[in-house]
């Protein structure tokens, strides 16, 4: 249900309140073209760019899979799955390589944990990275484009952490994808205020 801005509530407070609460995570197999542009995957990231960082240490990155770069991928995720269940099926196999394929525009969230001066602990690092991804989740929903983030147990696995070449130092978070709704769900209800603030 969409939230009924409140009676005073300034117009830029219920333009940003109604961006919220129309925002909901859509599965990559029901994003489909077209993809963000080039002018807007600049937005996203400015939206990005926006988000808290202690120290100005920029603790995480995005890494943008193109079309040309989705076997690849596929054939990581397959990797993953063989390496944890050597004996899986035919049909989880395919289903493995077939995620690669979803969502006109995937990109890899990563996390740094090189040391910085201040150090900056690794909750605070997540949590940044957290804000630069509803950021541009945010982003997408006002450009009209659906968003969601994927993850699982192949995020960290070598194959993964190969194709990616990704450094000691750095962890794959999850995936963000973007794209075109295919079929929208009806919305999922939010959790009332009153049932996680309280006072000391």
């Amino acid at each position: 249900m969409t939230h009924v801005p409140e009676e005073g509530m300034p117009e830029a407070s219920q333009n940003l309140l109604l961006q919220m609460t129309a925002r909901s995570n859509v599965a990559p197999k029901r994003l489909v073209a077209p993809g963000p542009t080039e002018a807007q995957l600049k937005l996203l990231f400015m939206a990005a760019a926006q988000a808290p960082d202690h120290g100005r240490i920029q603790p995480w990155r995005f890494i943008n899979v193109p079309e040309n770069k989705r076997a690849e991928l596929g054939h990581a995720f397959v990797q993953a799955l063989t390496h944890r269940d050597p004996h899986a099926g035919q049909e989880h196999i395919d289903s493995a390589y077939e995620k690669a394929f979803r969502a006109p525009c995937l990109m890899l969230a990563v996390l740094s944990a090189l040391p910085s001066e201040p150090q900056v602990p690794t909750s605070e690092r997540l949590i940044s990275l957290g804000c630069a991804i509803q950021n541009m989740l945010l982003m997408a929903q006002t450009l009209e484009l659906g968003s969601g983030i994927t993850s699982g147990q192949a995020m960290n696995a070598p194959s993964l952490r190969d194709l990616f070449a990704l450094p000691v130092h750095e962890e794959g978070i999850c995936f963000v994808n973007f794209g075109t709704v295919a079929a929208h769900k009806p919305a999922r209800p939010r959790t009332p205020t009153p049932t996680f603030v309280t006072s000391l």
